[in-house]
């Protein structure tokens, strides 16, 4: 059984799916969860889950943000090191889908960009800012994998997960030296409303599931911290060739 922890991590997009699988189960072994997602009330459901878990957790701070509104987000941030000590996780899972590779006007292509790439950037420039005092931190980049394959008609989406997972790798061997590890998690079909809205073919049970990813940044969690792993790529079974 993995001990309890007294930490703080940050999940963006944790008002469902996969940041919502990942922030109840960080405040179920132990950590104060801030919940970032512009649904304040999807965020209330997921303070509510949290809050009703069995074990004593610490209270969720719930900060129903916009990330691309960077000058409140990097605020925000700043007042919750101030007030409640060291960053130690950083979960990026806030993304736009977007279907197709040139099918969509250039404004569209700018708005999805803008969530999946600029708005991390930001994020990670406040966070990584943060951890570089602390000389310590973990930050999980959710990508896909998408990130690592072109698929006819997914260009728009996966040209913003090719960038996110560029600039993870860069920041992974720049920060390693510093005391900061960072990972790229790369899942294909997540059994998540998102991906039911994308087209996905399978069911329910032939999608990795939320928890895998949760389960997946435990295990790395709990790995010595001499230890540093650039990227998870997590495929399902019906998916390989």
């Amino acid at each position: 059984m993995m001990k309890k922890n007294t930490g703080l991590a940050i999940i963006t997009g944790a008002s469902q799916g996969i940041g919502s699988a990942i922030a109840t189960g960080l405040a179920n072994d132990g950590y104060r969860v801030v919940l970032i997602a512009r649904n304040k009330q999807n965020l209330d459901k997921v303070y509510d889950e949290i809050m009703k878990l069995e074990d004593h957790v610490p209270e969720p701070v719930v900060l129903p943000l916009d990330i691309t509104d960077y000058t409140t987000v990097d605020n925000e941030i700043r007042n919750i090191n101030r007030q409640y000590g060291a960053i130690d996780i950083l979960v990026n899972a806030a993304a736009l889908f977007m279907d197709g590779s040139l099918n969509e006007p250039v404004d569209h292509f700018r708005k999805i960009i803008e969530t999946n790439v600029v708005a991390q950037y930001a994020i990670l420039k406040t966070v990584t800012g943060i951890m570089k005092t602390q000389k310590s931190g973990y930050i999980f980049n959710i990508a896909s994998r998408a990130a690592k394959y072109g698929f006819p008609d997914g260009g728009i989406y996966g040209s913003t997960k090719f960038a996110f997972v560029g600039l993870t790798e860069s920041l992974y061997r720049e920060l390693a030296p510093l005391g900061i590890r960072v990972t790229s998690l790369c899942p294909g079909w997540v059994n998540t409303e998102m991906a039911k809205k994308a087209g996905t073919p399978l069911k329910d049970e032939e999608m990795i599931q939320p928890d895998d990813l949760l389960n997946t940044i435990r295990y790395l969690l709990n790995l010595s911290e001499n230890v540093c792993i650039k990227e998870i790529i997590l495929e399902m079974r019906k998916s390989i060739i």
